[in-house]
């Protein structure tokens, strides 16, 4: 049975007063998403800017166009052949938009920022729907698309040879964003209780 001295009281999750900012180096989980969220605005800022301006390519005069190349030509067919929805959605969503909002997120994880909370859940929502939407091509593929439009025996197809290896890939960004947003679920994720003299 519960006593009023045990209860918090209504409004103690706008009571900042009573509580003190817990400073990263006490939360060692937090590490994790700080070093994600680098390698997410790297690769968005590097690799995803060659779909913005070109595509991947062996003989382009863009180093991280033939890098990139290099290194998903057997992999990833969508990535290569670079369709508008590629574009968009790999080149100007993740290169500019979610590249500039993974630095917001280390600003907010290092500094202890719980404004963060509602964008997070906001930015795992895209991520999730994006790479839903991206795998669900490399898994299946295109080609009665290609076929209704190029005609029977078009044999283009954007399916994954390694599907596998696209889905430990591609499948990164949304586990970390539903961690993330596991990680953010309480009110007060980056606070604690001052403690009373």
């Amino acid at each position: 049975m519960s006593t009023t001295a045990d209860a918090l009281p209504e409004n103690a999750d706008q009571d900042t007063s009573s509580t003190t900012s817990i400073p990263l180096r006490e939360r060692a989980r937090d590490w994790f998403f700080v070093v994600m969220f680098s390698i997410f605005a790297s690769t968005s800022f590097l690799s995803d800017t060659a779909n913005t301006v070109g595509r991947p390519n062996p003989h382009s005069h863009n180093p991280m166009a033939r890098f990139l190349y290099d290194h998903v030509a057997g992999i990833d067919p969508v990535l290569i052949a670079n369709p508008r929805f590629v574009q968009v959605t790999v080149g100007f969503v993740s290169a500019m938009l979610f590249g500039a909002f993974y630095l917001v997120l280390i600003y907010a994880i290092v500094r202890g920022r719980e404004w963060i909370r509602l964008p997070a859940i906001f930015y795992a929502g895209m991520i999730v729907m994006g790479t839903g939407v991206y795998l669900g091509v490399d898994i299946l593929g295109d080609a009665p698309l290609f076929a209704l439009a190029c005609g029977p025996g078009s044999g283009f197809d954007y399916k994954s040879p390694n599907v596998l290896l696209t889905v430990a890939i591609n499948g990164l960004y949304p586990v970390v964003a539903l961690l993330f947003v596991a990680r953010m679920w309480r009110p007060h994720p980056f606070t604690r209780r001052a403690r009373r003299y």
